[in-house]
């Protein structure tokens, strides 16, 4: 076999996975939102400026696809709005809507229960540093994945 410390890295690659599913919720049972629709939800109130549907692509590290897809179903639940642009009718940036805004306040303590959890078990510096590491390898991806 080519890389022979393929068993170490399998190994690495569970624990990742296990930290994933330990720390990252998936979306309750009967919610009104999926976990991909919350996280886009999350991007949208909390971005400086009003997002592009591409920018938010980027941003999930998901295809324009998927995208359009959660774009159709959270307009269709009044959870967000599109606001075109002037200059360019075909262009648009989303808008969280109040119902949107409710709808995050009512889950937000389910998703970062854990993170909360995580920083209170690690302690301030060690999760402060877990998150700088997690942002680097994130940024290192984003940046492989544009070339």
């Amino acid at each position: 076999m080519k890389d022979e410390k393929w068993l170490e890295a399998m190994e690495k690659l569970g624990a990742v996975r296990l930290f994933s599913s330990l720390y990252v919720r998936k979306a309750r049972k009967g919610a009104l939102t999926s976990a991909q629709e919350v996280d886009m939800l999350f991007r949208t109130a909390l971005a400086l400026e009003p997002l592009t549907p591409l920018e938010l692509s980027h941003a999930m590290g998901v295809s324009k696809t998927i995208v359009s897809r959660l774009i159709d179903s959270l307009t269709g639940k009044r959870l967000v709005e599109k606001q075109y642009s002037r200059e360019d009718k075909r262009s648009y940036f989303l808008k969280i809507t109040d119902e949107g805004r409710q709808e995050l306040e009512s889950m937000c303590y389910y998703y970062l229960g854990p993170i909360y959890e995580l920083q209170r078990n690690l302690g301030e510096e060690d999760f402060n540093q877990l998150m700088e590491l997690i942002y680097k390898a994130n940024e290192s991806m984003i940046e492989k994945s544009s070339v």
